[in-house]
């Protein structure tokens, strides 16, 4: 009883002594900025980012308070809790002939007009020639296991669309964001007069413009001219990223969110806001799970040689929340998997992209597992092509996401690689990631694409292996290489290396994500 209660007063001084040095990072970083102190840029980096105490993680902050982020929001329910069971409601035989797209569209909406249930598709192919949409909650296709099986015919086209319609409304009005500095890792935003607008459990956007000056000091406003001599796009200011939250607390002035914030918030860049916003068409409890799909059928079609493959893809996440894709397996498809912006907290649980369906030497490679939601969990998955990139995040992906335990394999001859591809995506872990001969890359793109630039920032890469890692630190940000195995690429000229920890050698536990969501329950 007695080494009981010692234990609740050791936790509980570690949860104060933890608050109480992020409240004063906290301090510090707005007194450093509005101080006019350069952004974060080398100086007061900690030499090591996170250590452990009695098998407890210890975060470390720089000058500014920029700390790991907590990523254990990612996935269903907002992480930690099991896909569910739903009850069949509706179930279907295969077809001698014919197109099958129909006859499913028709057992999904009759059973979403019932309240929703599983579609239940017995042993057989079915053909695809259109998109099954499952745009009600509560509904889910499921098959029989790999013996179902889904294949696409006619034009490159997406088999299956999981979600509603619309888009984020602004309910009332956006409030400024009143601290000079919200530093990476932070969950507490300020507002003057919080309490009077905003309650706990509302639904909230805190929005991060993309102004010119920051563009330019983080030199995207002079992205170096192509080789081939075809245009580059110089970043424009944009409305930025919107992280999606829910207000767990006020104190004062002070909103404490649901998840941290993977970008620090800059004053002297930008007005940060926070607003309310409903979602009307967006769905939930949603998915597909145990098929496989096939798209080989699509090579022969003539637009697939120069774009078709970009449009070959089995199934898609969009205007969707805590919905999911579960056991399923991919065949021969240029952009299996996706996850649109308007995903939240989806997952893909035991998934595989596997023969992924590209012309030789192309210049413009697909994405097998495409990530531009928010909150969202790719588990236990598998990759194997050539010239393809195997998970990657879209421009201004507002993150927390997570890629977990998946492997990639380059069967080919062109390259094979994985990581945030252009435009400043936050905030995602990439953690024991196996690759033995591609490339994971967190680094500045530049000229690539039409002007791709810093891909990425404040991504984590945790005890991954991979043939070659290219981690480089944007300004104003990072990115971190903790415990991770692979030849090290040199930065370009004039940028900097990224945070490497533990270089060569595991660290434990094996899974960052596993280990913040245990932290979060205690």
């Amino acid at each position: 009883m007695k080494r009981a209660r010692r234990r609740g007063v050791r936790r509980r001084w570690y949860v104060l002594l933890s608050a109480a040095c992020l409240a004063i990072g906290g301090v510090l970083a707005t007194t450093l900025w509005q101080a006019g102190a350069a952004p974060p840029s080398g100086a007061g980096v900690p030499a090591s980012w996170i250590t452990f105490r009695d098998g407890r993680p210890v975060y470390h902050a720089d000058a500014y308070g920029n700390r790991i982020p907590d990523f254990s929001s990612a996935g269903y329910r907002g992480g930690g809790r099991a896909l569910p069971r739903v009850q069949v409601a509706a179930t279907l035989a295969p077809a001698a002939s014919g197109d099958d797209t129909a006859r499913i569209q028709a057992a999904v909406d009759r059973t979403a007009r019932r309240g929703g249930g599983a579609v239940l598709l017995k042993p057989g192919e079915y053909r695809i020639g259109g998109t099954v949409r499952l745009n009600q909650s509560g509904v889910v296709l499921r098959g029989s296991g790999a013996r179902t099986v889904l294949t696409g015919i006619g034009r490159p086209h997406t088999l299956v669309a999981i979600g509603g319609h619309g888009k984020l409304r602004l309910t009332g009005r956006a409030h400024h964001v009143t601290d000079a500095y919200v530093p990476v890792g932070s969950n507490t935003v300020h507002v003057n007069g919080a309490a009077r607008y905003f309650t706990p459990g509302d639904r909230i956007v805190v929005q991060r413009p993309i102004g010119n000056k920051w563009i330019h000091d983080i030199g995207m406003d002079r992205i170096p001219p192509r080789p081939d001599g075809k245009p580059v796009v110089q970043w424009p200011a944009s409305s930025g990223h919107e992280f999606q939250r829910a207000v767990k607390q006020i104190n004062g002035n002070a909103i404490t969110l649901d998840a941290p914030l993977p970008q620090a918030l800059e004053q002297k860049y930008t007005n940060a806001s926070v607003w309310k916003y409903t979602f009307p068409g967006r769905i939930r409890e949603s998915g597909l799970e145990y098929v496989s799909g096939n798209g080989q059928r699509f090579e022969a079609d003539p637009s697939w040689r120069a774009t078709g493959y970009f449009n070959s893809a089995l199934v898609s996440i969009e205007n969707a929340e805590n919905s999911w894709v579960r056991s399923v397996t991919a065949k021969h498809f240029g952009q299996a998997f996706t996850f649109g912006r308007g995903a939240l907290h989806s997952t893909m649980y035991n998934t595989q992209s596997l023969n992924v369906s590209v012309p030789p030497n192309v210049q413009a490679q697909p994405i097998a597992y495409t990530i531009s939601g928010q909150q969202t969990l790719i588990k236990n998955c598998r990759v194997t092509g050539s010239n393809v990139h195997a998970w990657a995040t879209d421009s201004r992906v507002a993150g927390p996401n997570v890629v977990s335990n998946c492997s990639a394999e380059n069967n080919g001859s062109g390259i094979l690689d994985a990581g945030p591809h252009h435009r400043w995506a936050t905030g995602t872990l990439y953690e024991k990631i196996r690759m033995p001969n591609g490339t994971l890359a967190v680094r500045d793109r530049q000229w690539m694409g039409s002007g791709q630039g810093w891909a990425g920032a404040n991504n984590v890469l945790w005890n991954c292996s991979v043939a070659t890692l290219e981690v480089e630190k944007p300004p104003t940000a990072y990115n971190w290489a903790i415990g991770c195995k692979g030849s090290q690429a040199p930065p370009a000229p004039g940028h900097r290396p990224g945070q490497f920890q533990s270089v060569g050698t595991y660290v434990a536990p094996g899974s960052l994500y596993h280990l913040q969501l245990q932290e979060r329950r205690r």
